[in-house]
């Protein structure tokens, strides 16, 4: 066979093959997140950690994209953001995980506000707001409506300062960035809208202290990102006495890593969780996901933009060992899981049709009492519900029974109060169903017995977790053809099958003409 005839056939059959073979991975391209351990000074010496992380980098052939400050990490771990010009980022981390001098890295990869298109609202009314009324808000606020001394955190796309039903709420020495793309807004508004106002609507806490911590933009961001915030959280918490008691982290990612121990403690996102979730003050509670997965369970499939394949798992709701964490999946109005709902959450909350605050600059939303609301569907709407209520839960001990109460206590309270679970039929997890109402009964129920109910997490071991047909990190098309970024991750898959065969073939044409 002519050689040219045989090189057309490749180029043919390189373009007719699905390009999705070699797509890129859900991160950015050349970039990690690495977290060293803490500098060994025995002998006295004194190493900066800027320079350390650079002469890190430069063994390691790469290049310090940013450094952080000596009191990110805990107990003396740097954190860094690298960058190699010459390998993928999923396979520089995984090499750097085999160097001594390093706890964990990770690829800086992708996040996303785990919400779902909105509509705009016309009116607000009880139909609207029917996620309030269906957790039994107005019996909680008979106990209390909120306290200022209360704070927290959103880790979103930030908060609009000039929606009037949140500006007397947001505490503007903390927050780290206003909000333009609206999902952080509407998740503040389900949290702590002010109530009794006039205007607008209510949240969970008619009178709370909001921190916008501002990740994402137009409803996306990196991991690199979350750290950022998070650490921002600990050091408000550690070095400021800023009492948050809920973070709220409405967002998920979909990554092929299976949720063991010895996976997720080589994890940079993981480590800055636990390094939060460690001081006990604030109910770390994260979105479900939207794409009827299962927390802690491997995806069986691509599906939608997310999901390249199978083996992926969605964070970060699927992490195990983190006591003051609650994950949360969307409820519909009738209780049963919202149909693009991750199972297996810890409790589900409303998520359908949301009624909640808004950035103004969206005019078409604009009530006539000046409000901007919006209604939005998703775990996103859902989450807020159960952070919203710690803080409330957090308000009623301090202002009612003069009593602090620990991340570990609050949780209890909450997982306590969501007794009902949803029918195994309907989502085959048996998730509780989230009740202010029950939350509140539960804690008042227990709050003379607050001191010995546990002041620091209990549970030191973690979930036993079995895959099945997934191996760690590796294996399948799926990891192997996404783990690159396009032109740089060369061919893979069954493409570069293809084409290395193809190459083969001419070599033994071209050998057998010599011969000939």
């Amino acid at each position: 066979m002519n050689r040219k005839i045989i090189f057309a056939l490749a180029i043919v059959i390189f373009f007719a093959l699905p390009l999705t073979s070699f797509s890129a991975e859900n991160y950015n391209d050349g970039d990690v997140i690495v977290v060293l351990k803490p500098s060994d000074n025995s002998q006295g010496e004194v190493v900066s950690s800027a320079f350390r992380v650079a002469s890190f980098a430069a063994s390691s052939g790469a290049w310090v994209k940013k450094t952080y400050p000596d009191q990110f990490g805990a107990d003396g771990e740097v954190y860094a953001l690298l960058h190699s010009d010459t390998k993928d980022a999923r396979e520089f981390a995984e090499e750097l995980k085999n160097n001594s001098d390093v706890l964990a890295a990770s690829p800086n990869y992708k996040v996303y506000s785990a919400t779902l298109p909105d509509e705009s609202s016309t009116t607000m009314n009880e139909e609207n707001s029917w996620g309030m009324f269906a957790v039994g808000a107005p019996y909680a606020w008979d106990f209390n409506t909120g306290s200022k001394n209360v704070y927290v955190a959103v880790i979103d796309s930030g908060i609009d300062y000039t929606n009037p039903d949140l500006i007397n709420n947001i505490d503007w020495t903390y927050s780290t960035g206003t909000d333009t793309f609206g999902h952080g807004t509407h998740v503040a508004g389900v949290i702590g809208a002010e109530g009794n106002n006039g205007k607008g609507t209510a949240g969970v806490n008619w009178n709370v202290k909001l921190i916008s911590v501002r990740v994402l933009e137009n409803g996306s961001g990196t991991v690199e990102n979350v750290i950022n915030g998070i650490n921002y959280v600990k050091n408000l918490i550690s070095n400021n006495n800023v009492n948050i008691k809920a973070v709220n982290m409405s967002f998920e990612t979909y990554l092929n890593v299976v949720p063991t121990y010895e996976n997720l403690v080589k994890e940079p996102l993981w480590r800055a969780m636990k390094s939060l979730d460690s001081l006990n003050k604030a109910v770390i509670v994260v979105a479900a996901g939207n794409y009827s997965q299962t927390v802690g369970q491997p995806s069986s499939k691509a599906q939608g933009s997310m999901i390249p394949g199978a083996g992926y798992y969605v964070y970060p709701a699927s992490y195990k060992g983190l006591n003051n964490m609650i994950t949360v999946g969307a409820m519909s109005k009738d209780q049963t899981l919202a149909s693009f709902s991750n199972k297996g959450a810890n409790v589900i909350a409303p998520g359908v049709n949301i009624l909640s605050t808004y950035i103004q600059t969206s005019k078409s939303n604009v009530k006539s009492d000046g409000v901007a609301l919006s209604l939005m569907s998703g775990t996103s709407m859902a989450t807020p519900f159960v952070s919203g209520t710690a803080a409330l839960l957090a308000s009623i001990a301090l202002n009612n029974h003069n009593v602090e109460l620990t991340a570990y206590q609050l949780k209890t309270a909450i997982l306590g109060g969501s007794t009902a679970t949803v029918s195994a039929v309907k989502t085959s997890a048996g998730e509780g169903i989230f009740s202010i109402e029950k939350a509140v009964d539960f804690q008042e129920q227990n709050i003379t017995n607050a001191s010995v109910m546990p002041a620091s997490p209990q549970t030191t071991e973690y979930d036993n977790y079995e895959s099945t047909g997934v191996s760690d990190k590796t294996s399948t098309s799926n990891s192997n053809s996404s783990s690159g970024g396009g032109c740089n991750s060369g061919m893979t898959g069954s493409l570069g099958a293809v084409i290395l065969l193809l190459i083969s073939f001419v070599s033994f044409v071209d050998r057998k003409e010599l011969r000939e």
